[in-house]
């Protein structure tokens, strides 16, 4: 006799008399959901999911409007969604020997410094960006949020990079006494003049030369870029009936002949700046100069008798000076001189302050074996212990410090 199927059923009535119902003896057409997911839902679904995800990059697009950048973009997908460079986190050894404080600093959020054999851009899990070999005796940097140019002083070389390559490498005719690169690219060499002292070659981020000016009556060796790349603040010294003379030149790319001319007599300017808001600051061995371009004005802030230990000049702030005491170093205060050339704060230390830097109201000083963190009132907000070789601390982000040692670069996290 021929075997009925695991669905046949010989009896339908029977089946229909029972109390419960097998599954398993119905057909999967018979039971299936009578109220089923309208069709519509999972559409609806991915809609209202995908204009919240619309909205939501909206909100950080114009939150962060100033770093769309078409490089930006590219590094994020790179570098932070493909995770690129991982690395192995802080802290982490350097490439070389040494590397000087000067040629420690951040750029777009990470550190970036050049050793005696290597320039390397590091992200923030201490992963390499980049690594580039350099045979610099003499190496400096200058770095801005999208650029780093690091030059031989005394020599003719110069490198100018960003985050992931080295954009342009170059040589100069004469030795440089200076090099300084905009935000845009935009890039300027002070070198040794042939019929001056001092040559200024400024050239567009094609590397096409915009514009050029020689100094006849002064070593001019200091230059500063203002954040387009329209105008210079240069300062230089010479001598005068035996002493001392210093010079600030203030250019204007559009015009033949400097802007402003500032000698100042029985004074050594160490450095300067062109700043944001378009004044301009430099420091001296007794004075620190503010100057307020627009009106054609200069301020001196004397040191008053203290030593300077050291300073840090901020292109949205002003500058930061370390004074002492003492001609050791010890029991310094910090002085914060704003963009308009005006005392903000000073504060007692009471220690000696190995470095300087400023972010978003915020004054990072590093002393020995702590860092410390201001506001711009003075009020401590915060206090870290440091290694004791810790030699510079740069601001990555309000709560996020990079730190500088003898042999390797730190990490700190800082809550306030």
């Amino acid at each position: 006799m021929k075997k009925k199927g695991r669905y046949q059923h010989t009896d339908p009535n029977k089946a229909s008399k029972r109390k419960y119902t097998s599954y398993e003896d119905v057909p999967l057409r018979e039971y299936r959901d009578t109220e089923p997911v309208p069709q519509n839902l999972t559409q609806k679904f991915i809609k209202v999911f995908f204009f919240l995800f619309i909205a939501v990059v909206a909100v950080m697009a114009m939150i962060n409007v100033d770093n769309l950048t078409p490089d930006n973009i590219s590094h994020w997908f790179q570098y932070d969604l493909l995770g690129k460079t991982e690395g192995s986190g802080y802290p982490v050894r350097f490439n070389g020997i040494t590397v000087n404080s000067d040629n420690f600093s951040v750029m777009d959020r990470t550190p970036v410094y050049c050793s005696d054999t290597s320039i390397v851009v590091l992200n923030s899990n201490a992963g390499e960006y980049q690594n580039t070999q350099h045979a610099f005796a003499k190496p400096i940097m200058k770095t801005n949020m999208n650029y780093s140019i690091i030059f031989n002083s005394d020599a003719t070389g110069f490198k100018i990079i960003n985050r992931e390559s080295t954009v342009y490498t170059g040589t100069t005719d004469k030795k440089l006494f200076d090099a300084d690169v905009a935000e845009n690219g935009t890039y300027a060499l002070l070198t040794y003049g042939s019929d001056y002292l001092s040559s200024l070659n400024v050239f567009k981020s094609d590397n096409n030369k915009r514009y050029s000016y020689s100094f006849a009556d002064y070593y001019v060796n200091n230059l500063s870029l203002n954040s387009n790349g329209s105008g210079a603040a240069l300062s230089g010294v010479s001598a005068k009936n035996g002493g001392l003379i210093s010079v600030i030149y203030i250019l204007d790319f559009n015009q033949t002949n400097y802007l402003q001319k500032y000698e100042i007599e029985d004074s050594y300017i160490y450095d300067i700046k062109y700043l944001d808001n378009g004044n301009v600051i430099a420091v001296g061995n007794t004075c620190a100069y503010h100057i307020d371009v627009e009106n054609g004005t200069k301020t001196d802030i004397n040191y008053d008798s203290k030593t300077l230990t050291t300073y840090t000049l901020n292109a949205k702030y002003g500058l930061l000076l370390s004074l002492s005491t003492n001609p050791d170093g010890r029991e310094c205060d910090i002085v914060a001189i704003n963009n308009i050339g005006k005392i903000e704060t000073e504060i007692n230390t009471k220690n000696k302050v190995e470095s300087l830097d400023y972010k978003n109201e915020k004054i990072a000083a590093l002393l020995p074996s702590e860092l410390v963190i201001y506001d711009t009132s003075g009020k401590q907000l915060a206090s870290n212990e440091t290694s004791t070789d810790a030699r510079k601390a740069c601001f990555s982000d309000n709560n996020t410090l990079y730190i500088l040692g003898t042999s390797n670069i730190s990490k700190i996290r800082v809550d306030y």
